[in-house]
């Protein structure tokens, strides 16, 4: 059964969820990128002498200073006394190098100094410089931000997890070291594409996935050809199709057991079967992350509870008009104990019975199933990305 958010229609836009996530993800780059910054290090460094003890006692001397218990002030006074012990033009010992220093510029400037009052003293100081700096950095935007960023600290959930695989169908074509575009078995073991027993369209090999706008259509339309079925009874053979469709898969590249598995999705209103999907080497374990069929958006787990036994199923669905309107991220959390399901970040259904343990590989695909209409034809299940984490060690 769905969640009471979902039955409530409590379901935050994908524009909402999609804006605040890369939001915090950029916001984590910046926060990384400024806390390795020769900024920041200037900034600390400041900090850390303007802070200290030697600092204040440096600024406390200056701010005390008297011209009376200056150096330049012991001078004028010693020329003074020389100048009262020289005859005519007898000049006592050192009393001409002393007036040298007297009349020299810096001299001059020295006494200027001390004529300040101690606030205009210290204002004219290397201290006051480093002081001044490190009070208008303090205030600066991004150094306040990384700060109060720092306390809050939002990353922690981000930095729980892993990207493992992305997948922004980005180019013009399909990455064939990523997707597969038949069953995985149908390479392994027969070598031919084939289809299910109650397909009525037929996969090909990636001519019904197209690209626009950096997003893949999955497309099923009208369209005949022939391709192996598999019959429960007489197992593989060749049936004439009247419509076809399409699938990709990692089954050959990427496979990976826990974690959280997401794409961002919309679905056609066609009376078209619409799925992202993960299985292991065998039939069960079987996740529906998402899958469209009658109208419905259906949530789905299949497990063998015994071996030999019929499959245990659990299913979960809500109304699926919605999810034709616009594009909306749909998720799986799978941990050791439990998977969660969540649509725009808000949990649809949880499962703790039969827990999958091997690793899984993610399908995507269209189909006209029997029943089907195929008046609405064409159909495309369209993605927008695909991403999968894990959690760090």
């Amino acid at each position: 059964m769905a969640s009471l958010a979902f039955l409530l229609g409590m379901v935050p836009s994908t524009e909402k969820v999609e804006t605040a996530d890369d939001k915090i993800r950029a916001d984590y780059a910046e926060f990384l990128k400024f806390e390795n910054s020769d900024e920041l290090k200037h900034f600390k460094e400041l900090e850390k002498e303007v802070k200290s003890s030697d600092f204040a006692a440096r600024k406390r001397v200056i701010m005390k200073e008297k011209y009376k218990t200056s150096e330049e002030f012991r001078k004028e006074a010693q020329l003074k006394q020389l100048q009262k012990r020289s005859k005519g033009d007898e000049q006592a010992e050192g009393m001409k190098e002393l007036e040298t220093e007297i009349n020299s510029d810096g001299f001059i400037k020295r006494k200027q100094y001390f004529s300040m009052n101690s606030k205009e003293r210290y204002e004219t100081t290397e201290e006051y410089q480093k002081e001044h700096e490190y009070n208008e950095l303090k205030k600066s935007e991004k150094v306040v931000w990384y700060f109060k960023t720092k306390k809050k600290y939002p990353f922690k959930e981000i930095e729980r997890w892993e990207e493992t695989f992305n997948e922004p169908f980005s180019s013009s074509s399909l990455d064939r070291n990523k997707w597969m575009t038949s069953y995985y078995w149908a390479d392994a073991a027969l070598k031919e594409p084939y289809v299910m027993a109650d397909d009525q369209s037929f996969i090909t090999d990636g001519k019904n996935v197209e690209f626009y706008d950096n997003k893949i259509r999955l497309v099923t339309k009208n369209e005949e050809t022939e391709g192996y079925k598999l019959h429960l009874d007489h197992g593989f053979l060749i049936d004439h199709f009247d419509f076809t469709s399409a699938l990709i898969s990692t089954g050959k590249s990427f496979r990976q057991k826990y974690g959280m598995f997401k794409a961002k999705i919309k679905m056609s209103p066609a009376d078209v079967q619409q799925a992202f999907w993960m299985v292991t080497e065998t039939a069960v374990p079987h996740i529906d992350v998402a899958r469209f069929e009658r109208g419905k958006l259906w949530c789905n787990y299949f497990w063998s509870a015994r071996e030999g036994q019929i499959p245990a199923k659990s299913q979960s669905k809500t109304g699926g008009a919605k999810y034709t309107n616009d594009f909306f991220i749909v998720t799986l959390e799978w941990s050791p104990n439990k998977l969660v399901w969540k649509i725009n970040g808000k949990v649809f259904k949880t499962q703790t019975s039969g827990v999958p343990q091997d690793e899984m590989y993610m399908i995507f695909s269209t189909a006209l199933k029997e029943g089907g209409s195929e008046s609405t034809l064409p159909a495309a299940m369209e993605i927008d990305w695909v991403r999968v984490y894990k959690l760090k060690e």
